[in-house]
């Protein structure tokens, strides 16, 4: 899942893609890093990699993300057009991860019929299962996650069509 953030005066382009296992590749302005994640509950994890192990914690507050990386610290704010908006709903039937997890179960596939309120998918975090509804009867047009896949807030999941918007 690509997203871009900023980071003081500076754009960074965050790309993650699950290797399975707790494993991820991760991709920060085109600098690519293998890393082994493990979550710790309350917004920490242990980073494992090539470089060494490193905790970090990360604090979300109004839409900005605290990250504390050993003994660095840095804010992190989405960009427009880097992401959508902050609800689960996106433009043009698309529905969006409302904070960083991990999706645990994929309740439909692309081409489903769905009722408003049907439980789509399922995102844990902060040891919390957080489930993706349908906003409206519809169709699935597509899904943009699998079980495993670790995804950031306000990136796409699923989108629909068919319904009212």
């Amino acid at each position: 899942m690509r997203s871009t953030w900023r980071d003081g005066e500076r754009l960074r382009v965050v790309d993650v893609t699950s290797l399975g296992g707790g494993r991820f590749r991760v991709m920060v302005d085109d600098v690519a890093l293998d890393l082994e994640v493990q979550r710790m509950g309350d917004g920490r994890f242990r980073l494992a990699g090539e470089e060494g192990t490193a905790l970090a914690q990360v604090t979300v507050a109004d839409g900005k993300r605290f990250v504390r990386l050993g003994h660095l610290d840095f804010v992190l704010e989405r960009v427009a057009g880097g992401s959508r908006a902050r609800s689960s709903r996106a433009p043009h039937g698309g529905l969006e991860s409302p904070m960083p997890g991990v999706v645990t179960r994929v309740m439909v596939q692309a081409g489903d019929s769905v009722k408003k309120g049907q439980p789509l998918l399922a995102i844990e975090a902060m040891k919390m299962e957080h489930l993706i509804r349908a906003p409206r009867d519809g169709r699935v047009r597509t899904l943009r996650a699998r079980a495993g896949d670790m995804v950031n807030g306000g990136v796409l999941l699923v989108e629909m069509e068919g319904g009212d918007g």
